[in-house]
């Protein structure tokens, strides 16, 4: 069983707290204030919950000791917890990452019945917004419960466009965030997902995908409503890179577990409770000519480096899209589809440098979201939900072009 790097005397609080009924995480620093006017609200709300013991843990470096104790509230104590030191230039969620990886082999030290990690920011440290998760772990004994964060239009294209439409076309699950900053684990869950990650078995840039341990451990996978939205921290970051950490980590995975996903045939549907949270503005707009234009750069100047990833008739499909009038621009879901399938076999294949392949895809990603803004402008968030359901299908109509290729990479001539 993986061990949380603790010190001495949060173990001696582990022994004496153990077992615990709920352990919440907080997988980010926490400013000191508001956790303590989260923590105020929690004991009282979770009353009539069946909840008799509760530990929040915090990670240990950012409050003292005094503040915790004026913070701590009849069955509700708060314990920190450490993690390794990480690379200061190290992406925000890989990060949060190595946090949630710490709060699972707390949880299991604590013999937790239940387990939920949330954002730093303490959005869900609340006692109707945990209730929801609580009560899918334990009424309706779901594994892992991932919340339905409310969205703008143009909020969240990367997954949206890649991370939620590959992670239900491989592994069969409809889930809206593969990679939620919030989520619920039961005993068992929690366990799976301590001994898949041990320190041996993945790297300081490793993300942590629970939806995917999930499926392929055949657990039950819930969803969530809630009203909550975590600001996204991109600002100052390149795109390729952004791409090569999310994009590469659910092609990494794809690799350990094809044996898996080659046998799904279809997805299903996760059973969702909670209120919709009420529907968000469109946000602000955006200028797709800016898009189209990295696009069009890209396709200039990467027609050899694309020609080793996608096959002849991509790259056709790709030249007339060069032509097309800006108003015109449309990227096809076939098209797309086929693209990031060709580039996940290209990192399975290391057919160039990794870091370059994800470069190469980046001006693909910027022409599909120039596509999605230019469709999608002039429609409510509602109908640009349902954009995203066809992309959806799109993938898994696909997916059949991606076995094919995983299996027979140097015979399968699209």
């Amino acid at each position: 069983m993986p061990k949380s790097d603790t010190a001495e005397e949060t173990k001696v609080e582990i022994q004496e707290a153990a077992p615990v009924d709920l352990l919440i995480g907080i997988s980010s620093a926490v400013n000191p204030g508001e956790l303590q006017q989260h923590v105020k609200g929690l004991e009282s709300g979770f009353q009539h919950a069946e909840v008799s013991g509760t530990v929040i843990a915090y990670p240990g470096s950012g409050i003292e000791e005094a503040a915790v104790r004026d913070m701590q509230a009849g069955s509700t104590r708060l314990m920190p917890y450490s993690m390794a030191a990480s690379d200061p230039t190290s992406l925000p969620w890989v990060v949060s990452a190595a946090a949630q990886r710490a709060i699972c082999a707390l949880a299991l030290e604590l013999k937790a019945k239940s387990c939920v990690v949330i954002h730093g920011d303490v959005g869900m440290l609340s006692s109707e917004r945990l209730r929801l998760f609580t009560q899918a772990l334990q009424e309706k004994q779901c594994d892992l419960v991932v919340p339905v964060y409310p969205s703008k239009k143009f909020d969240g294209l990367l997954n949206h466009s890649i991370l939620a439409p590959l992670t239900r076309a491989l592994y069969g699950q409809r889930v809206r965030y593969p990679l939620a900053q919030d989520f619920g684990c039961s005993s068992r869950m929690t366990q799976q997902l301590g001994e898949n990650h041990s320190v041996r078995e993945h790297s300081d840039s490793t993300l942590l995908w629970p939806v995917t341990q999930a499926a392929v451990s055949n657990y039950q996978t819930c969803q969530v409503n809630v009203d909550v939205q975590h600001a996204v921290q991109t600002e100052g970051l390149e795109l390729s890179a952004v791409l090569a950490s999310l994009v590469g980590s659910v092609f990494a995975e794809m690799e350990r577990y094809a044996p898996f996903w080659q046998r799904v045939r279809n997805s299903q549907p996760v059973a969702l409770s909670g209120n919709i949270a009420q529907q968000v503005s469109d946000g602000e707009t955006v200028d797709a000519k800016p898009l189209i234009d990295s696009f069009l750069l890209g396709s200039r100047n990467l027609q050899e480096v694309w020609a080793l990833v996608l096959p002849p008739v991509t790259l056709l499909e790709l030249k007339k899209l060069a032509r097309c009038a800006p108003e015109s621009f449309r990227m096809p879901d076939e098209l797309w589809s086929r693209i990031v399938y060709d580039f996940a076999l290209a990192y399975r294949l290391r057919t160039i440098n990794r870091g370059h392949l994800m470069g190469a895809l980046t001006p693909l990603y910027l022409g599909w979201v120039a596509s999605y803004v230019q469709e999608v402008a002039a429609r409510s968030p509602m109908a640009a939900e349902q954009r995203f359901e066809q992309l959806a299908k799109a993938y898994e109509e696909s997916k059949p072009y991606l076995v094919s290729r995983w299996r027979w990479p140097d015979r399968f001539n699209p």
